[in-house]
């Protein structure tokens, strides 16, 4: 009777058989929110769930992968994960960064990213990037001599002459104030009011002459705009106890903090809280170069918050590029 039953119900592999149990085939796809792979086998193409893996998903890499088949009907039913999976931390390309997050181009995808503190330089630059257990990226860990490795994005068609209008967040690279009577900067309220950062103006409570400065770097002229049609600064207050006057805003060459006391010309804006709208001189001087930061040069004792307070300073850029 034993026996019988025995013969009658189905029969798993042998120990020595345990290894067939598990197959190769290649990744196509993931469906990171369902937990999904599409995976080739047998030059069959299907879904199956799937264990987290930082997963190869390009032309240049066969994006091997591990699947388990059913012991009993031989069929594939898990994607266990990456023969080869990719490493946690990945080479990739910062084009454009806020006080609080920063724009980066991997496998030809544009990401925004929180960043870690650095001296990222001129943009646009390599940098490392941490991959979650998916293979998603989730932080850019900071410079890296080698650039982005990933595959490059296919080459567009040529184009017909279309343009498109693009909004995009700038953020300063740099803030901070030159008082005249020190030759120095940040020599003012550095403990308080948002600190080193702060952009002041005017002469007021014995500080002297000041001058606050923001700066952008190339991040303007890396847009690649056909045209700048409307820049929008963040002006904040940052609760001086003798108020807040509206500060002056003017364009200026300085991409970097200057070693000495900062310039700045032409056409000025003023304003004191929400989003200030900057002339079109200043918006072309940013689309070709000419204008990398942004100085207040009011006379009345004022303050607006800087790099990496809240969204100080931080532009709001209308502009037109191809499409």
């Amino acid at each position: 009777m034993i026996g019988a039953i025995s013969s009658s119900l189905p029969q798993g592999p042998s120990p020595s058989q345990d290894a067939s149990l598990i197959i190769t085939g290649q990744v196509l796809a993931v469906d990171i929110p369902e937990r999904l792979a599409q995976v080739s086998i047998r030059d069959t193409s299907l879904w199956l769930p799937a264990m987290p893996g930082r997963y190869y998903r390009d032309e240049t890499n066969p994006g091997l992968v591990r699947v388990l088949v059913d012991a009993t009907k031989g069929r594939p039913v898990l994607v266990l994960g990456p023969v080869d999976p990719r490493p946690p931390l990945v080479p990739a390309t910062l084009t454009a960064a806020t006080s609080t997050v920063a724009t980066v181009t991997l496998d030809g995808v544009a990401h925004v990213l929180p960043y870690m503190a650095g001296a990222y330089g001129t943009l646009p630059r390599a940098v490392w990037v941490s991959l979650d257990d998916w293979g998603t990226p989730v932080l850019v860990w900071g410079p890296s001599a080698v650039g982005d490795q990933s595959a490059p994005p296919p080459a567009p068609a040529p184009s017909d002459g279309a343009t498109v209008q693009v909004v995009q967040a700038v953020g300063p690279q740099w803030s901070g104030s030159w008082r005249a009577t020190r030759s120095a900067w940040d020599r003012w309220n550095t403990d308080r009011y948002g600190g080193r950062s702060t952009l002041y103006q005017g002469n007021g409570h014995g500080s002297g002459p000041m001058v606050g400065l923001a700066t952008y770097g190339d991040q303007l002229v890396n847009l690649g705009a056909i045209s700048i049609d409307r820049v929008q600064v963040a002006v904040r207050p940052v609760g001086l106890a003798s108020g807040s006057p509206a500060v002056t805003v003017q364009g200026s060459p300085h991409g970097s903090r200057p070693g000495g006391a900062p310039s700045a010309s032409g056409a000025t804006a003023s304003g004191m809280g929400g989003l200030l709208d900057l002339p079109g001189s200043v918006a072309e001087g940013m689309r070709t170069g000419a204008v990398r930061g942004l100085a207040t040069v009011g006379g009345a004792y004022s303050a607006v918050a800087g790099a990496g307070n809240g969204d100080g300073m931080v532009l709001t850029v209308t502009y037109t590029r191809r499409a």
